[in-house]
């Protein structure tokens, strides 16, 4: 039997002081509240820069320059609905650099209530609800 999976891109931005952006999805998602790196699930036919590119851009209202550069992909601590049953999600991070005039500006029409910037140590213990132990270590180490 073949093992069904959902295929999340995620996008690991900093900032001029290395404070990470970090989104906040609200209880209504299906899951608890939580901040989560922004990005979301690939589209069929898309590639994983194109996914990180339009899920910026629906999710901030701007997107990367430069090549993103793939940090770790990993199963994830949490589980999707999908017809009935729980799909696992896997995430294929990239760390990613918004341009110098980036303005974010969240969609009202999207899920991410809030976003903030978090020092490392903070953004790695705030994704330990839906990233893998080696993920958050990497993060508070980088």
């Amino acid at each position: 039997m073949a093992q069904l999976f959902q295929v999340g891109i995620k996008a690991l931005i900093r900032n001029k002081k290395s404070e990470i952006l970090m989104v906040k999805i609200p209880a209504k998602s299906g899951n608890k509240a939580h901040w989560d790196l922004p990005g979301g699930r690939m589209d069929p036919g898309e590639n994983f820069q194109d996914t990180l590119k339009r899920e910026l851009l629906e999710e901030l209202s701007c997107s990367y320059e430069g090549t993103p550069k793939h940090l770790m992909s990993f199963l994830t601590n949490i589980t999707i609905p999908l017809d009935g049953i729980r799909i696992p999600l896997i995430f294929v991070v990239f760390e990613a650099k918004l341009p110098n005039n980036a303005k974010i500006k969240l969609d009202p029409e999207s899920m991410e209530e809030e976003y903030t910037w978090f020092s490392k140590d903070q953004a790695a213990n705030e994704m330990k609800y839906k990233f893998s132990k080696d993920f958050c270590e990497l993060v508070s180490k980088h």
